[in-house]
């Protein structure tokens, strides 16, 4: 049995790679994945429904509970696991001792340390330092995290990787989907604004308002990051004077809309984010012009999406500064200068081919991680 434990939503979509390349080498091999958020859990329920692990004596999921000694004693009191896979952060120290004492390896795959996280771990260096030393292998995911594990003294070779979600690519019912979605909106260019944060929506819409003067034939697709603002943003952007309705509400009217089609369209679903990305024309990734860390752009890159993001990309640092440096994403630092500098792009097609190429290729020449893990977990 392999034991791969991933918390949250982006955590699990970035692991389904490896959970796939894992069940191709070795179709016997059994798989055991915990999470922990009700978002992770329900996106994992919706990928099962593709097919790729119809056999339940091969896939077990379950919610893994919070890091207390008594409750991580008794819920791996019957699991003997030959490996345990950590993805990027999650270094639970109860789970860590316990598995070593099932003489369990542990493997922290697609480690990661933003500057916040190694910051709190370095006021507490001591005690990570000896939690940190029971981990097996450790395999950052850039030479920036490599040299922030070794710094928290981590003794042994710390290997790097390309980032596992590089490997990710979209599924053929999100793109259909999101076909489908774009043709019912019936609009020449659709813009996305990507895992907004709270005050990025009423701010966007109010210049979205003010553009929708000039520019008819556009719709705006906001997609908050937390699921339980999704009516709050709702009636935040209907109190700018925008027609606006979540994606769920539009698709179940029947018919088409004309007068009243919402020029700005509230993203109410979970896991869906490759579906509203082809529906789209341009990215904003949300939380990046405010000092919130951003999100993954990657999803967008694969596919060819023009993407922008502010300076405050600093969960995803490394990835953001490389897709700048490769000219595959445009550095704003306000909305409005989204919405302006957009418009310049969009009105230039040799500019938006070399952009939407220029974000393919990033992704593309980086692929390959999750045949290395497979390698280290089945083999090693």
């Amino acid at each position: 049995m392999v034991w791969v434990h991933a918390v949250s939503l982006g955590e699990v979509q970035g692991v389904t790679p490896l959970l796939e390349k894992l069940h191709e080498r070795d179709s016997d091999c059994m798989i055991f994945l915990t999470v922990t958020t009700k978002t992770a859990w329900d996106y994992m329920q919706q990928y099962l429904k593709t097919g790729i692990f119809l056999d339940s004596r091969k896939f077990k999921m379950e919610i893994l509970p919070l890091d207390f000694p008594w409750a991580i004693k008794r819920f791996c009191k019957d699991l003997k696991p030959s490996v345990i896979a950590l993805m990027e952060t999650e270094i639970w120290p109860n789970l860590i001792r316990s598995s070593k004492m099932n003489k369990t390896k542990v493997i922290l795959v697609n480690g990661r340390l933003s500057p916040g996280s190694f910051r709190a771990y370095k006021m507490g260096k001591k005690f990570f330092h000896r939690i940190l030393n029971e981990i097996d292998i450790v395999v950052a995911q850039s030479d920036k995290d490599s040299e922030r594990f070794k710094e928290l003294g981590y003794e042994k070779t710390v290997s790097v990787f390309s980032n596992l979600k590089f490997d990710v690519r979209p599924r053929k019912h999100h793109l259909v989907n999101g076909g489908k979605l774009r043709n019912r909106l019936a609009k020449k260019t659709v813009w996305l604004a990507l895992s907004t944060r709270e005050g990025e929506e009423k701010e966007i819409s109010t210049l979205w308002k003010q553009r929708m003067c000039s520019e008819k034939d556009e719709v705006l697709i906001i997609v908050p990051r937390h699921p339980e603002r999704f009516y709050k943003v709702l009636r935040e952007v209907e109190i700018t004077g925008c027609i606006a309705d979540t994606k769920t509400n539009f698709l179940r009217k029947e018919s088409i809309y004309t007068k009243e089609c919402p020029s700005i369209l509230i993203g109410d679903t979970i896991g869906e984010v490759q579906m509203y990305l082809a529906a789209s024309d341009i990215v904003l990734i949300g939380g990046s012009v405010i000092r919130k860390g951003g999100q993954n752009p990657l999803e967008a890159c694969i596919q060819k999406k023009i993407i922008f993001f502010g300076n405050y990309m600093f969960n995803f640092e490394n990835i953001s500064n490389d897709l700048i440096k490769e000219k595959g994403a445009v550095l704003v630092e306000t909305y409005s200068e989204w919405f302006s500098e957009g418009q310049k792009i969009l009105n230039d097609e040799n500019r938006c081919n070399i952009l939407r190429d220029n974000a393919f290729n990033f992704i593309a020449r980086r692929g390959g991680s999750s045949e290395k893990y497979a390698d280290i977990i089945l083999n090693d």
